[in-house]
């Protein structure tokens, strides 16, 4: 039997790729990674779930459903702003472009100064102050608003947005009619704001409306996890926020998966979130390859792999086979380009 078997098993590998699918589109990023593809062909057909990853990981960590997932008020508390009780939406600053028949969002504006963002939260604050709502910034380029009641509303995540006609997928619910035409009047605000007047002069991207999403009010608690989390520094992701949310910091992301296990010690799970910026190679040799490893020698009964296509949670779950030898070379051959075609097209 392996040594690393002898040890108490971790339950759970979950392991967040965002950028798995567009990584693969890219010409350059088609390195081979035997060890994903065979993780994933192991896991068989996957589980497609809406709000993508962040729903996901959500789940994980004790968070329930409310007409959204309320991860506004966990993030912008980990930004450092009390949520109190108060109802929040996460107000992200996006590019609109406006065709003949429909408008879409055609990115998020994620380069605003300081400075810039305190002239439009000045702007909007004073517009809807008699209307209960508040803007901050914890960062430039990070803005929610606070309610002073809670709408009955539900919300499109803004990833899952992007380059989509806009009408069917603003919010819904029986207060959707006065937060669209708040809505209306936040891009009325905008259009012509000194701001975007010189970002416009200088090259750089207006920013057409604020897109709402991931409202609620703060949940409670959970109850005290066994969830090491490892996230990039920096990135004020929802993984290093949830961790916060359950009363553990997350650590940065260690030399693989090997240094996480044993630095993790006796946990149920650990949380591997990567950025967007996929280095599938470094993947590969850091985290799916150990990862297999582990699932084989049974120090590992799971592992959950997460990427994210057109704004949902594309989920594998590969479990440990009770006669490894015999059918993991079944899936040696396995091209991850396929198997994750299969998922776009079946999932």
């Amino acid at each position: 039997m392996p040594s690393d078997a002898l040890a108490s098993p971790i339950m759970q590998l979950i392991l967040a790729l965002p950028a798995l699918f567009e990584a693969r589109a890219d010409e350059t990023a088609a390195a081979p990674a035997p060890a994903l593809a065979e993780l994933i062909a192991l896991a068989g057909a996957p589980a497609r779930e809406p709000g993508g990853i962040a729903a996901i990981l959500a789940a994980h960590y004790g968070v329930a459903k409310q007409m959204d997932w309320p991860l506004a008020p966990i993030r912008v508390a980990a930004l450092g702003v009390p949520p109190g009780d108060a109802f929040w939406f996460a107000a992200d600053p996006v590019i609109v472009e406006v065709g003949l028949t429909s408008a879409e969002l055609a990115g998020i504006v994620d380069d605003l100064e300081r400075a810039e963002a305190d002239a439009l939260l000045a702007t909007l604050n004073a517009h809807f102050a008699s209307d209960g709502l508040g803007f901050v910034a914890p960062q430039p380029d990070r803005f929610f608003v606070q309610a002073s009641t809670s709408p009955r509303l539900s919300t499109v995540a803004t990833r899952a947005a992007l380059r989509r006609p806009l009408r069917p997928l603003l919010p819904q619910g029986p207060d959707a009619a006065i937060w669209r035409r708040w809505l209306s009047e936040i891009e009325m605000l905008l259009h012509e704001h000194p701001v975007n007047v010189d970002r416009e002069r200088v090259g750089k991207a207006q920013v057409g409306s604020l897109w709402l999403s991931e409202g609620g009010t703060r949940p409670a608690a959970p109850r005290e996890g066994s969830i090491a989390t490892y996230a990039s520094p920096g990135k004020n992701g929802i993984a290093s926020a949830l961790a916060a949310f359950a009363g553990a910091s997350s650590r940065a992301l260690p030399a693989d998966f090997r240094a996480a296990k044993a630095e993790a010690g006796p946990v149920q799970s650990i949380v591997v979130a990567l950025d967007r910026e996929l280095d599938l190679i470094s993947i590969e040799r850091r985290w799916a390859a150990p990862a297999r490893d582990a699932l084989a020698a049974g120090s590992l009964e799971s592992v959950r792999i997460v990427g994210e296509e057109a704004g949902d949670a594309i989920v594998w779950d590969a479990r440990r086979p009770s006669l490894w030898h015999r059918i993991g070379g079944r899936f040696k051959a396995r091209d991850l380009d396929a198997v994750l075609e299969a998922a776009r097209n079946g999932a």
